[in-house]
């Protein structure tokens, strides 16, 4: 599944930077985008990334994640000087004081709920909406919520100028779910919670599953939990992690 829009490539005579690989440019004029983007072509060291990651991931992924974090460059969501950083295996700064999640997370935590081709998902803390946008190759839509404004505007114009119209980031507080479109097939949580907050599971559906970080404000374990005959029921996958609070009514300060 590739982006919609057209692409006309450049050949570069001479790579600007190692990390470039030198060759090919891309400018996209996407048609939802106002403007042309020009983008330097990481494919190379987003596939590698990936292959790193998929032989040392905690529970085997799935090709559609695989091939959905291989398609996704993730160094649009970042600030351009830390693009020669958006594929190694760390979190970094988008402003405000949130980061944006390690590429291991990332697939980890796609990997634990498992989207199936054509379902739905709700992700709470969107942030840049790298995983929203991961997600978006796999999901027929991703609703995000964020409970930071300028941040939702942000990620809003990243997806928008990548073509990617499945998704919708709304203004709110994740830790109460999004009740207007449940259920959902998938519910990823990307902020540490003191507990499982009640509203997220009532909002999953039969069968799905809710992936969300709990714990103490530094550090949580990634917990996987679903739905059978309306009883919740604790999975067995679940791994360490460090994610900034959830903040809302169901989160820290509530």
């Amino acid at each position: 599944m590739g982006f919609k829009g057209s692409l006309v490539r450049i050949q570069s005579p001479r790579p600007a930077s190692p990390e470039m690989h030198g060759v090919v440019q891309e400018v996209r004029a996407g048609p939802l985008a106002r403007r042309f983007h020009i983008m330097t072509d990481y494919s190379r060291p987003r596939r590698e990334m990936v292959e790193r990651l998929s032989a040392n991931a905690p529970f085997p992924p799935s090709e559609e994640v695989l091939n959905a974090m291989k398609e996704i460059p993730r160094h649009c969501f970042v600030e351009k000087p830390l693009w020669h950083r958006a594929y190694s295996d760390c979190s970094l700064p988008i402003g405000r004081g949130q980061t944006i999640s390690q590429p291991a997370t990332v697939l980890s935590m796609l990997s634990a709920v498992n989207p199936a081709p054509g379902s739905t998902m709700l992700e709470i803390g969107t942030g840049s909406g790298y995983l929203a946008a991961v997600a978006s190759r796999i999901c027929r839509r991703v609703y995000g919520l964020e409970l930071m404004l300028d941040l939702v505007h942000h990620s809003r114009r990243i997806l928008l100028s990548l073509g990617i119209t499945n998704v919708s980031i709304s203004y709110g507080d994740g830790s109460e779910g999004w009740p207007r479109h449940a259920p959902y097939d998938c519910i990823l949580c990307s902020a540490g919670a003191p507990a499982l907050p009640p509203a997220l599971l009532r909002q999953l559906a039969e069968g799905g599953r809710l992936g969300i970080p709990v714990g103490t404000r530094e550090s949580q374990r990634f917990e996987v939990w679903t739905v059978e005959r309306g009883v919740p029921r604790k999975l067995p996958q679940e791994f360490p992690c460090v994610f900034v609070p959830l903040t809302g009514k169901s989160g820290w300060n509530g």
